[in-house]
C-alpha cells in the first residue's frame, strides 16, 4: 500500500472528487466560499458542521466539534472523518495519528483504490440528488466521458426544457457555451444557474 497516492488525498482534501457544488464537508450555509474575498466569507458554525459530518460519516459529533474549536483545519477534520468511516476507528483516534495522511491511511490498511471508490460513490450520490438523475444513469454518463459539472448543468437545462439530459449534453460542442445550449432549448441560464454566494446581495 505504499503507492497510496498523495494526489488522492489531495483530491479528498480539496473535494475535487466529491462534486457537490460546494465542498461535501460543508454543512449548508456554514462553510466559507474559498473564492470569496476574506471579508465576505460566512462565519462557520462548528456545531452545525460537526452534526453534518456526524450524520454523513457516522463519527462522534462532540469529537468533531471539539477538534474544530481547537483550531484543527477543516480539511484535516474532513479527512479524519472519511478515514474513520473506512477503517472503523473513532474520529479522535484517527485524528491523533496524523503526521502525513497517506501514512495514516497505510497504517489503517486503507488502499488508494478504496478511497478513490468511496469518493467517487459519494460524488455520484450527491450529484444524483442534485440533478434528479438515478445513480446508474449518472454513472453511465460519466463512463461515456461526460464531466460531472457538465452533467449538472445539462440536467438543469433538461429539467427546465423538458428534454432528455443526454440530448442536452450532445448539444454542447467545443465552439459553443452552456449559455448557447440553454438558449437553443428556450432556457434562460441565469434563472437556472444562480450566481456564486459572494456575488449575491450586492
Amino acid at each position: 500500500m505504499r503507492n497510496f497516492s498523495k494526489k488522492i488525498i489531495a483530491g479528498l482534501l480539496g473535494g475535487a472528487l466529491l462534486f457537490t457544488g460546494v465542498q461535501t464537508f460543508a454543512a449548508p450555509d456554514t462553510a466559507p466560499d474559498k473564492d470569496a474575498p476574506r471579508h465576505m466569507m460566512k462565519v462557520r458554525d462548528d456545531g452545525k458542521l460537526a452534526k453534518h459530518l456526524s450524520e454523513k460519516y457516522g463519527v462522534d459529533a462532540a469529537q468533531v466539534e471539539s477538534a474544530l474549536k481547537d483550531g484543527v483545519h477543516i480539511e484535516d477534520v474532513k479527512t479524519a472523518a472519511v478515514l474513520a468511516k473506512l477503517s472503523g476507528k473513532s474520529f479522535s483516534e484517527v485524528l491523533t495519528m496524523k503526521v502525513d495522511w497517506p501514512q495514516v491511511a497505510e497504517k489503517l490498511g486503507i488502499s488508494r483504490e478504496e478511497v478513490k471508490k468511496f469518493l467517487e460513490q459519494e460524488r455520484d450520490e450527491a450529484l444524483a440528488k442534485r440533478t434528479g438523475l438515478d445513480v446508474n444513469t449518472l454513472q453511465s454518463l460519466i463512463k461515456d466521458g461526460y464531466d460531472p459539472r457538465d452533467i449538472d448543468i445539462a440536467a438543469k437545462i433538461a429539467k427546465a426544457s423538458g428534454k432528455n439530459v443526454k440530448t442536452v449534453l450532445e448539444k454542447r460542442k467545443i465552439n459553443n457555451t452552456w449559455e448557447d445550449v440553454a438558449k437553443s432549448f428556450g432556457v434562460d441560464i441565469k434563472k437556472i444557474m444562480p450566481p456564486p454566494p459572494h456575488h449575491r446581495d450586492r
